[in-house]
């Protein structure tokens, strides 16, 4: 191995306060990252559209009638935001000039293998919704009526194909739009209309734990990367594939954790946070070996970038990491205020979660709930991470945009 930053790491880290430039308090959760141009920052959140300098001062707000967790796109003058309702296309002063109806809404599991009684209930921990993707003429989305090409210019669609649940952002490549979905199956679609060029279906763990329903599902956006696609499971799979047929070339498997995080290619290398697993990852993308396992307080969601050969995570426990795969360094870089102020409350004292015991006036599903809700809270958890290669911007469960120095 390259490098690794075991225990020690985790222990002693190697504390740098970084400077925290702005923040922006939103109307809602921050669980995607904001679009970054030459005219500021726009952020999906809450139930409006932010519009913000890149001091953080609020230019404009577009407000909206439902909620909004996605990144906002601009392509062709048009500004695109995927929210509950459909897609919706403004023109530059902000004026609706056309709207895509279809339904998204939470993912529901049946409760039994939860824990949670007969019923089905919405999943506690699915949080993040699709994006807009586009090429040329044509945006793409997916919700839970599955996936949609739509006309730039009149928002007519154009084509819809039911990939299940879709929660996660359409990846345009060359030939494919690919759409990963809740029923475990990454779709190749074809852009012109929507037939499927091929489907994978993902793996679930075997063993005693086999039957939970939580193991199922493809919750990450795919990674393209030249003729591969990479794809992260609920199933503790990490899979490479040919782009062109689906094929599987590698996978990695790892023990009782969801892959956390989409992926980053950098240097030969893919880069990705584990949920339980409490780890940022690093595998050489010809092969699959495992070249770097950074350890983590907590779980990482926000996926990783790199800025100038270093890599920043982001976890669920508030905290900023930076790591230097040339020396296996790993320092911590920022921590939110509440996570600082709740810090033994939510984390143990090696590391990982400490879930708070449940409510016993509650029913299992709602004390479940609640003990997410009350973590992502006093945490203030970040839940996404970007940057435009000067400032890295973390969004918060508590509808923070922070902008942090690098």
């Amino acid at each position: 191995m390259r490098s690794l930053c075991w225990l020690f790491c985790l222990l002693f880290p190697l504390a740098v306060e970084a400077e925290l430039l702005w923040e922006y308090q939103s109307g809602g959760p921050v669980t995607a990252p904001p679009l970054i141009t030459n005219k500021g920052l726009f952020l999906a959140a809450g139930q409006a559209v932010h519009h913000l300098d890149k001091r953080g001062a609020l230019l404009n707000r577009l407000p909206l009638d439902e909620d909004v967790r996605s990144t906002p796109v601009i392509h062709q003058g048009l500004l695109l935001v995927h929210g509950k309702g459909g897609l919706f296309a403004f023109s530059a002063d902000g004026s609706q000039l056309w709207h895509h109806a279809s339904q998204d809404g939470p993912l529901m599991v049946a409760g039994e293998t939860w824990g949670w009684g007969e019923g089905v209930y919405a999943d506690p921990w699915a949080w993040y919704r699709s994006g807009v993707a586009v090429k040329d003429n044509t945006a793409f989305y997916s919700d839970s009526g599955g996936t949609y090409a739509v006309e730039l210019k009149t928002g007519k669609r154009l084509w819809h194909r039911d990939t299940g649940q879709t929660h996660t952002t359409p990846v345009v490549g060359d030939d494919a739009v690919f759409a990963a979905s809740w029923n475990n199956s990454l779709y190749a679609l074809s852009p012109a209309n929507g037939e499927i060029l091929w489907r994978f279906d993902a793996d679930l763990p075997a063993g005693q734990f086999s039957g939970w329903a939580g193991w199922q599902g493809l919750n990450l956006t795919p990674t393209l990367n030249g003729k591969a696609i990479y794809l992260g499971s609920r199933g503790t799979y990490l899979y490479k594939l040919a782009a062109s047929s689906g094929k599987e070339i590698w996978r990695v498997k790892h023990a009782s954790t969801w892959i956390g995080s989409p992926a980053m290619v950098f240097d030969n290398t893919l880069y990705y946070g584990l949920s339980d697993g409490t780890a940022l990852v690093g595998q050489a993308l010809d092969s699959g070996n495992l070249t770097h396992l950074v350890q983590s307080p907590h779980l990482i969601f926000a996926p990783p970038v790199q800025v100038d050969g270093r890599i920043y995570f982001a976890t669920l426990s508030g905290e900023l990491f930076e790591y230097m795969p040339g020396t296996g360094q790993r320092r911590r870089l920022y921590q939110t205020r509440a996570s600082a102020d709740h810090y033994p409350r939510h984390v143990k004292a090696g590391g990982g979660p400490n879930y708070l015991p449940a409510d016993p006036q509650l029913s299992p599903h709602q004390a479940t709930v609640k003990q997410v809700q009350v973590m992502l809270r006093e945490m203030d958890s970040i839940l996404s991470l970007t940057t435009d290669g000067q400032q890295l911007y973390l969004g918060t469960a508590t509808g923070r945009l922070l902008a942090i120095r690098i």
